[in-house]
């Protein structure tokens, strides 16, 4: 495994451990420096993953318009890989509460990110059960592998419809700070939910609907060096926050 995903992993670590709060901007810094820097190399996967027809004809025209890869998960963050293949989008969704980081490692991809509507002053809130949404539309973003990471923070850009722009195929890790389905206080698990953009009145406003039917993964296999790189780290971290025994 490569030195520079075990930093990343490491930063990560560090970056989302409540011990750290206080350096917590400097720290998500850092892990964004360290995470625009990342290769599929550095995964460990081959080029073949990424080719549009690859395997035989009839597995190829089977084939899901994304693939996920999952790489880590604890209460803290999650990591993953998600490949998007001709012309396929991952549909509008929403990252409750969650900071995030996207990198483009193949291809590109359009990223059409919106923040909801908020002043400068107010809470946060989690809407368990969201109905419309008001928002901003953001700057379209075309990030690829010579591009650095976007960003979603709780209050900005944690909307986003991210779409294949090359014609071809484009992959991109994910971080995300807390991971979808973590228990929140007072709210229960934390849900992804989809939307659909509609303008009425002048008002930009998002309009929860199910899940798109023409969304949907098929899985790969995570390089068995990625899965054993990522549970050393765990063990590193775990073994940093158990306090010691007289």
């Amino acid at each position: 495994m490569t030195t520079h995903f075990m930093n990343v992993l490491r930063q990560a670590f560090k970056t989302f451990d409540r011990a750290n709060h206080a350096s917590f901007n400097a720290n998500l810094q850092l892990l964004k420096q360290l995470t625009d820097e990342l290769t599929y190399r550095d995964l460990h996967i081959k080029e073949d993953l990424f080719r549009p027809h690859s395997g035989a004809p009839s597995q190829a025209q089977g084939r899901a318009p994304c693939s996920y890869m999952h790489i880590f998960e604890d209460e803290r963050f999650s990591m993953s890989l998600f490949i998007v293949r001709g012309s396929s989008s991952i549909p509008l969704h929403d990252h409750p509460m969650m900071f995030g980081l996207l990198r483009c490692i193949w291809g590109q991809l359009l990223v059409q990110s919106y923040t909801q509507q908020l002043g400068p002053d107010e809470p946060l809130h989690y809407d368990t059960d969201p109905v419309v949404v008001k928002v901003n539309a953001e700057e379209p973003c075309l990030v690829s592998q010579h591009s650095p990471s976007a960003m979603l923070t709780p209050r900005k850009r944690n909307y986003h419809h991210i779409t294949e722009a090359g014609g071809g195929v484009a992959a991109f890790f994910d971080i995300l700070s807390p991971p979808y389905d973590v228990d929140m206080p007072l709210y229960g698990p934390r849900s992804c939910r989809f939307y659909q953009p509609l303008v009425e009145a002048g008002q930009l406003q998002l309009h929860c609907i199910p899940s798109p039917p023409t969304y949907y993964c098929d899985v790969v296999d995570t390089p068995k060096s990625v899965l054993k790189c990522a549970f050393k780290c765990a063990d590193e971290a775990y073994a940093e926050n158990v306090p010691e025994t007289q």
